[in-house]
């Protein structure tokens, strides 16, 4: 009842001789977690259709060079911080459908001082403050993210759902994810596991939520790969890029789904 609009898992033991073996993707959309020290060539060759980039930063300040690669994605999301320099603001003025990603802590100071109109991704971290609501319903953000530490008490839960933007829910253990659909469609967060959950957790996958993101390594084994795309429903891929080796295997990865550069 309590978190009543979450996937659980399901079984990922390889396809039987007779399934698809050709790889398409199908409507699959990929999430690239990257961070901005990577080489500009590297995040360029991860540029494509249906992938989105999440930037990690070290500071607020971006080379040129990785700014123009952002506008190469279906869509990006940079994180920032405050306090935000004019000049740093400035340089991504040249990458106008870019967003913003920041911590709940950190949405409020961001608003309004990069220069356009932006989307916002907040994240939740470890619990729900009470005065996160107003902070919410200011920022209006586009995606929120909550990745609770422990259970999640019901008064939470259902803050989390009356907040604004897309929800997505990552919890930090298998035991809150097998659970039951009760709640409409339309105000079902999405769930994210890690792929090792949904082979170690002896459940279904409910096909109530949202799509589904999957958590999964750089070198993602073919056969993990066609059983994810066959038997999970609006498949949604979310994989870290930390150094060049990894970066050379996502792109592996995109070029086997047959997503094109643009």
């Amino acid at each position: 009842m309590l978190l009543g609009a979450v996937a659980a898992a399901q079984d990922q033991r390889p396809l039987p001789r007779d399934a698809p073996q050709a790889l398409a993707h199908l409507g699959v959309s990929v999430h690239v977690v990257a961070h901005d020290e990577l080489e500009p060539d590297q995040l360029r060759a991860l540029a494509r259709r249906d992938v989105t980039l999440w930037l990690k930063t070290g500071s607020n300040t971006l080379r040129d060079s990785t700014v123009e690669h952002l506008a190469r994605f279906d869509a990006a999301f940079v994180q920032l911080r405050p306090p935000l320099k004019a000049v740093d603001a400035r340089v991504l003025a040249k990458a106008p459908r870019v967003g913003v990603w920041a911590t709940a802590a950190d949405a409020a100071a961001l608003v309004g001082r990069v220069p356009g109109v932006r989307q916002l991704a907040v994240d939740v971290d470890d619990t729900w403050p009470e005065t996160l609501d107003a902070v919410l319903a200011k920022v209006r953000p586009a995606i929120v993210r909550f990745r609770p530490v422990g259970p999640v008490d019901v008064l939470t839960w259902g803050r989390f759902l009356a907040a604004p933007g897309r929800k997505i829910y990552a919890p930090d253990s298998a035991d809150q994810l097998a659970l039951e659909c009760s709640t409409p469609l339309a105000g079902v967060p999405t769930p994210e596991v890690h792929v090792a959950t949904l082979m170690t957790v002896a459940s279904q996958l409910f096909p109530c939520a949202q799509g589904t993101r999957v958590v999964v390594d750089a070198a993602l084994e073919p056969w993990l790969l066609q059983s994810l795309l066959v038997r999970v429903p609006r498949l949604e891929l979310v994989v870290h890029v930390n150094d060049a080796q990894q970066a050379r295997q996502v792109k592996l990865l995109l070029d086997t789904l047959g997503l094109a550069r643009r």
